[in-house]
């Protein structure tokens, strides 16, 4: 379990304007005891992991430590197979942050690469692993231009420095002249036909960076799924006892001009602790003072439902008007803000700025943030084009397949973990990708469950009822019992 921690931490965790090692996901570790005390097991569990930082970081940040550690501790072999640069060459590193004080990055490597054998990262795990990472480095200094066209309107681009695209093709095992298609162009099935649409310039960086952001968001889930095998093994995935449930995400964040997606996903998620923090800290404990007859005042709360309600109300809430808006052709973040405008003008907990611009206020617990509506849809939909994840499905190397959900054994194997935290988690009810989830109304049922659990309870419940079925599935021993560890709910 120690062990995990730097692995999460050099993939997850970057330098900001205020912290120079915030974690930039947040993650949930459920430790399971055994009767006399003793650890049996624990799983992991990461939310909204901060991809937009993978092509672009602000002043004073940097990308994610693994990209320094590696370029500073690779050996010269490493170099050479993985094709590494000076990190001021590298378009998605911000050169003007390239180091950190009092960081010796050179060991750092080294300490990964040791933590990362002790969770059962092979070396060659490890190779493939880092080529991955060089792939996305690589893919930042792909750069396009005009093409020479007789035809006026003609905007489509080719790739400026296609040897580049050549070095990626080789991490990834894929063809380059699949790939340099992938990046420049996008097949449109309309009429029974499928037609080649070539990309303009600001379509190709997006097609560029989306790619980048999709393959690091795959590698990190992998890294935590090896995690939980791990930490998990055969012999601990049969508990039906105590555990104790550390949670570990974003504070609170205003970064004045530069609050977007991912500052709306980790307020609306902190809104929810707070509201939590709210029922047991005064009205349930209020409540249960005045049933045993206790002479009391009542103290005063804010209650923040009303801005949970304004997020995921519906029809009307701002999540889904987002993801109505992201399924709406011809749809735009200009347009998002209208609604949003048009929609919650009454809300008490909802502004316009004093100025004209694409941005809008949320009054939260903890004060008022402008949240900017630019590229608000795009990080949204967060998909990967079909034509980019064919390229990579016809990888020579399983590791990247794997990756993109090609390999179905590692598709089961998380699905089986994801499901054991669906009823316990209100953070993954943002977006698009857990729509769903709030149409079930997963956060309900964890909200009716928790009011009567005092915080610091085990989330995880003895039922002398419960029997698992067991279910061997083929190539997966290690983890075919992982269903009973929701001791009560059968997750077979």
């Amino acid at each position: 379990i120690l062990s995990a921690g730097p692995v999460l931490e050099a993939f997850g965790n970057a330098k900001t304007a205020h912290n120079n090692n915030s974690s930039r996901f947040g993650k949930f570790i459920q430790v399971n005891y055994r009767e006399n005390g003793m650890v049996q097991g624990a799983v992991v569990q990461k939310y909204l992991l901060e991809k937009s930082r993978i092509v672009s970081q602000g002043h004073y940040e940097r990308n994610y430590h693994v990209f320094y550690y590696l370029l500073s501790g690779a050996t010269e072999q490493e170099r050479v197979s993985l094709h590494l640069l000076p990190a001021e060459k590298y378009h998605y590193l911000n050169a003007k942050n390239l180091t950190l004080e009092n960081c010796d990055e050179k060991y750092e490597f080294s300490r990964l690469k040791q933590s990362m054998e002790m969770v059962g990262f092979s070396a060659e795990k490890q190779r493939r692993l880092f080529a991955v990472l060089s792939a996305v480095l690589l893919l930042g200094n792909v750069e396009f231009f005009p093409k020479k066209s007789t035809y006026h309107h003609d905007e489509s681009v080719q790739v400026r420095n296609p040897e580049v695209v050549g070095l990626i093709s080789e991490l990834l095992r894929v063809k380059q002249e699949t790939l340099l298609s992938a990046l420049t162009s996008k097949r449109v099935k309309a009429s029974g036909e499928t037609l080649i649409m070539q990309y303009k310039l600001p379509e190709a960086i997006a097609a560029r960076d989306a790619l980048a952001k999709c393959l690091y968001g795959a590698l990190f889930d992998w890294i935590v799924l090896q995690v939980n095998h791990a930490l998990l093994n055969k012999d601990q995935t049969v508990h039906t006892g105590h555990s104790i449930g550390v949670l570990d995400i974003f504070g609170f964040e205003d970064f004045g001009l530069q609050n977007s997606f991912e500052q709306l996903c980790i307020n609306y998620a902190n809104e929810h602790l707070q509201y939590y923090f709210n029922l047991h800290v005064f009205k349930y404990e209020q409540k249960e003072y005045k049933r045993e007859g206790i002479k009391w005042t009542d103290i005063e709360f804010l209650d923040n439902s009303g801005c949970l309600q304004l997020f995921e109300s519906k029809p009307s809430g701002l999540l889904c008007i987002l993801d109505d808006l992201c399924n709406f052709p011809g749809a735009t973040n200009e347009t998002l803000l209208q609604k949003f405008n048009s929609v919650h003008k009454e809300s008490q907990f909802y502004e316009k700025p004093q100025r004209k611009e694409n941005a809008f206020i949320i009054k939260h617990y903890a004060g008022k943030v402008k949240y900017q509506v630019a590229e608000m849809r795009e990080k949204n939909l967060d998909l990967m084009r079909q034509d980019i994840v064919s390229v990579l499905k016809n990888s020579s190397m399983a590791f990247v397949r794997e990756l993109v959900g090609a390999d179905p054994v590692a598709v089961f194997r998380w699905a089986i973990l994801r499901a054991f935290f669906r009823g316990y988690f209100a953070f993954r009810s943002a977006g698009i990708k857990h729509r769903k989830e709030r149409a079930d109304q997963s956060f309900n049922k964890l909200a009716t469950k928790s009011r009567y659990r005092a915080p610091n309870e085990s989330i995880v419940r003895k039922n002398k009822s419960f029997r698992p079925r067991e279910r061997p599935k083929k190539g997966l021993k290690n983890l075919q019992s992982v269903k009973t560890l929701s001791a009560g709910q059968n997750l077979s």
